[in-house]
């Protein structure tokens, strides 16, 4: 019994250090601060995200048991023509595609995709590879920075941040909307309303160090393109995941 307690002990353990060890993460006050490990040289950049009403999600298991989930979400810059130039920041989770197995997958836990979580991001990004040890950890529980760096060879940029939770259903986005119809984002276990993407422009140039990002619109509900939809006409507590995006620049 003592072998399998101590067993149990390390491995959970390994898998807390296994999660953690892709930044150095401090809580203070009930805001965590996330320092990335990263080589980059180039100017400084504070993330500060306040979670919104919504931003913990109930999440039911089944008729018994719920949990409360944070959003998946995703940090990248891209050049004043919209073309990506890297991910400053991604949860662990969608960095990994490591997603829980719904009752009804038929695929193996290692090649489940949940393409309407972040599609926006996900097209965007393409073919460019994500170092996961470089720019991801667990998704904070509440308030929360990101310290990290991005190169200064350009003076300016956009910043965008794409949200999304799961099973966020409503009226227009239910479980059981039918695959191929606009309201479908992946089923009984996909993400309800589809994700939301934020938006400023930065000058490294400028006296001006502190910018906030914008709700610009909405992903594919279903992750079937890369298209950014501006009508939010239909989205109701997906709009409250985030109360607010501020950059600072250093």
């Amino acid at each position: 019994m003592k072998r399998q307690i101590f067993f149990l002990v390390s491995m959970i353990v390994i898998i807390i250090l296994a999660i953690y060890k892709t930044a150095d993460i401090v809580k203070i006050n009930g805001t965590s601060t996330i320092k990335m490990i990263d080589k980059k040289e180039g100017k400084d950049l504070t993330i500060s995200i306040t979670k919104g009403e919504q931003y913990l999600h109930k999440f039911k298991i089944n008729s018994f048991i719920s949990i409360k989930t944070s959003p998946q979400f995703a940090v990248w810059i891209e050049d004043l023509n919209g073309n990506y130039i890297e991910t400053l920041y991604a949860t662990s989770k969608i960095v990994n595609q490591s997603w829980s197995k719904a009752p009804n997958d038929s695929a193996p836990k290692n090649q489940i995709k949940r393409e309407e979580a972040l599609p926006y991001w996900t097209h965007k990004r393409g073919n460019n590879v994500i170092e996961a040890d470089v720019i991801s950890s667990a998704t904070p529980k509440g308030n929360f920075i990101i310290k990290t760096k991005t190169s200064d060879k350009q003076s300016k940029y956009l910043i965008l941040a794409e949200f999304n939770s799961s099973t966020d259903f409503n009226e227009y986005y239910p479980k059981d909307a039918v695959p191929n119809m606009d309201n479908y984002s992946g089923g009984e276990w996909g993400s309800g309303q589809p994700a939301l993407v934020y938006s400023t422009t930065i000058d490294l140039n400028s006296t001006n160090s502190v910018y906030n990002l914008k709700l610009i619109g909405h992903s594919s509900p279903s992750g079937k393109d890369g298209n950014l939809y501006e009508d939010f006409s239909k989205l109701t507590t997906a709009k409250n995941i985030i109360k607010s995006i501020t950059i600072e620049v250093k």
